[in-house]
């Protein structure tokens, strides 16, 4: 016997017979929104009775601790640009205020593939004038792809853990540019490491005891505009520009079967112009012209630093020419001056003990996180190369095989029908019967015995 806790009738069953309470606390918690319940589906937001969460994708946990490596880094590469830019804006006053007192040379040459030139000593205001475009130049390869890729770098920053590979292939130069360079200064040392191991000295060439202590500055400055502009931009920038003239007719054709308009043969002076979906033809002269330039690049580093650095410096030429395919030329900019401005702040606090060993953390930081891109760009240079394989009909695609039909975790419930409660008096013979349904699991078969349903799924008795 139950006692009714609303009136305190007496009786057998679920529902008290004088008020049709309900006696039978809730049976589920809702996985949702936690609120109590008895029957097929939660009242409060409707979940039906069963429901599991989808277990996570396979790889989600590792990609989540890649996504945090990546925001690391990025992090890292931010901090270190901000240091070289305000060691930038000291160093520039050295050598303004330097400049007047003299020598002031400026270096004009072209890679043949050495350096065939000569230095020019000119007077105080034609230097400055040149030293503020080299200045303005930097600043522009920092300022004009932070303000153009600001939603794509903004939306890498922002995605959840468990999408790396959005991340890593980001339409921002910022983004690229700093993989790119911790990659290649990881593989940098890498290399340094390996010849040391073998017994060679590598070393890095000393500036000529007579130069001015300002000089440095301006000459690392100085080589991260001008060795772009004498690599990159004419020797790739400006036979991609005359190679997309000859062959227009693959551009208007390509554009046309992509839906877009064609893109200006001009624009590919100044690089960032060349994807995956790119007319074959430029593609392929475009990666001609990258290892070109990377070859010449690196023979350019020989007479100063010897063979050792042609390996690394070849390295970094491929993907400075990666670079300014996709990114432009301000990302090769940046890339240059970031390598080259880390000498000059380890150079302005030779005296500080302190901003040595900083400096020298966040460095040995960037180094390590840079060995996990080096390998990325590994993968993914073998993905575009099986990519254009197959894009140019050189060999078949993979067969790609249906997957089996995942067997459901919860085998569907009957649809819920209308329970009737029942009331103080039985009904009247002859005038049907009473739907049934279990208020603990929602089946609707059971066995009546001694005035009580026994549902025949979960064995509860009403």
């Amino acid at each position: 016997m139950t006692t009714c806790p609303r009136c305190g009738t007496a009786f057998e069953g679920r529902f008290c017979i004088a008020c049709g309470t309900d006696t039978q606390p809730p049976a589920f918690l809702c996985a949702r929104c936690g609120t109590s319940f008895a029957g097929f589906a939660c009242p409060a937001c409707g979940l039906p009775l069963g429901w599991t969460p989808a277990p996570p994708p396979a790889g989600s946990g590792v990609r989540a601790f890649g996504s945090v490596v990546w925001i690391l880094s990025m992090v890292s590469f931010l901090i270190l640009v901000a240091v070289n830019l305000a060691v930038l804006a000291y160093s520039a006053i050295l050598v303004v205020q330097g400049s007047f007192a003299g020598p002031r040379p400026i270096d004009l040459y072209l890679l043949a593939p050495f350096p065939v030139g000569r230095s020019y000593d000119v007077p105080a205001d034609i230097f400055l004038a040149y030293f503020g475009l080299l200045v303005a130049a930097v600043v522009a390869s920092h300022v004009w792809p932070a303000i153009r890729d600001r939603t794509a770098t903004r939306r890498a920053l922002v995605r959840p853990l468990d999408e790396l590979r959005p991340r890593l292939e980001a339409r921002s130069a910022i983004v690229a540019t700093a993989q790119m360079f911790l990659a290649m200064l990881s593989f940098q040392v890498l290399v340094v490491l390996v010849f040391a191991a073998a017994g060679a000295n590598p070393v890095a060439p000393d500036f000529p005891g007579d130069v001015p202590e300002w000089y440095p500055y301006y000459a690392l400055v100085n080589a991260s505009v001008y060795e772009e502009l004498v690599t990159r931009w004419l020797l790739i920038g400006v036979p991609l520009v005359l190679g997309a003239l000859a062959l227009r007719r693959h551009e208007l054709a390509n554009a046309a079967a992509h839906g877009r308009a064609p893109i200006p043969a001009w624009r590919h002076l100044f690089g960032g112009t060349v994807t995956r979906d790119s007319p074959a033809s430029v593609v392929l002269l475009g990666a001609v012209l990258a290892f070109f330039s990377a070859v010449v690049f690196g023979l350019a580093h020989v007479p100063s630093w010897g063979w050792w650095k042609f390996v690394p410096t070849f390295v970094a030429g491929l993907g400075l020419g990666y670079l300014f395919l996709r990114a432009g030329l301000v990302a090769t900019i940046l890339f240059h001056f970031t390598n080259n401005y880390m000498a000059a702040a380890l150079l302005l606090t030779t005296e500080s003990a302190a901003a040595q060993i900083l400096l020298g953390l966040l460095i040995f930081l960037v180094i390590i996180l840079g060995l996990v891109f080096f390998a990325w760009y590994l993968m993914y240079s073998a993905e575009l190369v099986n990519h254009f394989a197959v894009a140019w009909g050189i060999r078949r695609p993979a067969p790609v095989w249906a997957a089996a039909a995942p067997i459901p975790a919860v085998y569907p419930m009957p649809p819920p029908v209308a329970y009737v409660r029942p009331g103080a008096t039985p009904p009247p013979y002859g005038s049907g019967f009473v739907p049934f349904q279990c208020p603990r699991c929602g089946w609707r078969q059971a066995r009546y015995a001694d005035g009580r349903f026994t549902c025949l799924r979960c064995g509860h008795s009403a």
